[in-house]
């Protein structure tokens, strides 16, 4: 797969909407059932795209959290990942159910993120394309809030089938957040990824996914 296959293929298995329901039923004491929006936006130059993330109990009623920013670059290589913060994230709350909100949104809403870089590995089996995005070993990220420091360990796998496949994309979230004191997990994939599949299919809204 050439650099600009992957970087294709991998933005377009990302823009969609995703959910982990057959996990959450198989495992409701580790899992709760969500869903994660990733919404294609236009920020940064042509050789990136990014995405406005969040997520949501789809159990109960729950107004969207985690709101973030991801960027995916082209490299000489294949494609890197990064995370930004949002230094309002609020205001931004539940932007991707009103995504022509989105259309505000520029470089100067971002906070960057201490160590929040994803190196991509890609390994193709079967019927699917896996592109594994991992920090450097013993990195985490950091950001504060409310003058308090925290340390989240950022992983996904973006899982994209073959084009004649009968399955269906997937996004695996490996994320945990760290207490800073203990250096123990204590939230987030503690028994494992997230193991969530596309429900809705984004990627017409990027121009190279067509």
């Amino acid at each position: 797969m050439t650099p600009d296959e992957v970087f294709r293929r991998l933005s377009c298995t990302l823009a969609g909407t995703f959910q982990n329901r057959d996990q959450a039923l198989a495992d409701p004491v580790w899992y709760v059932h969500f869903r994660l929006w990733s919404y294609p936006t236009q920020l940064f130059a042509e050789d990136s795209v990014t995405f406005f993330l969040e997520q949501a109990s789809a159990g109960f009623k729950q107004a969207p959290y985690r709101q973030r920013i991801l960027r995916v670059q082209r490299t000489a290589t294949g494609a890197s990942v990064e995370y930004y913060g949002l230094k309002d994230a609020s205001f931004w709350q539940g932007a991707t159910q009103t995504p022509e909100r989105l259309r505000a949104l520029a470089i100067n809403d971002l906070q960057p993120l201490v160590k929040s870089q994803l190196q991509v590995t890609t390994v193709t089996a079967g019927d699917t394309t896996r592109f594994e995005a991992r920090q450097l070993p013993g990195e985490r990220c950091q950001f504060v809030v409310n003058g308090e420091t925290k340390f989240v360990e950022l992983a996904f796998d973006a899982i994209a089938p073959q084009p004649n496949s009968q399955s269906s994309a997937a996004f695996w979230m490996y994320d945990r957040g760290f207490d800073a004191a203990s250096e123990k997990p204590t939230w987030g994939a503690v028994h494992g990824p997230f193991k969530l599949i596309k429900i809705a299919d984004w990627s017409e809204k990027l121009s190279l996914c067509g």
